[in-house]
């Protein structure tokens, strides 16, 4: 549990592990014991979104195939401007972008791009 120092009504007692995103995300303008923002709130309020939100509205692939399908179908990529490429060259930058294993430090960062 954290307690978190309210300017208007005082300290109140916050269970992080049961906080949804939006809370923990608020909890970054607010300062703790010590008077400091409190900038671990703000990785947590990023774990909890993609607990909460992206992770159930995340759509699985067994291939990169069956992805890039998926893709083209929804509009997100042209179809024109991957026949351009050889596959196996497609292939290789998906493979080397997801060695780099990227996660979002902050929720105002996971939050914009996954909503826009």
């Amino acid at each position: 549990m954290a307690t978190t120092l309210l300017t208007d009504t005082g300290a109140e007692t916050i269970r992080r592990d049961q906080t949804d995103h939006h809370a923990l995300n608020a909890m970054l303008n607010l300062y703790d014991e010590q008077g400091h923002l409190q900038l671990d709130a703000d990785r947590q309020a990023a774990h909890q979104y993609f607990r909460q939100h992206v992770n159930q509205n995340t759509v699985f692939f067994h291939s990169l195939e069956e992805q890039l399908d998926y893709l083209v179908a929804e509009g997100y990529y042209e179809a024109p401007v991957l026949a351009a490429y050889d596959s196996a060259f497609v292939m290789s930058l998906f493979m080397l972008a997801h060695a780099v294993e990227f996660r979002f430090p902050t929720f105002m960062g996971a939050f914009k791009y996954y909503t826009s």
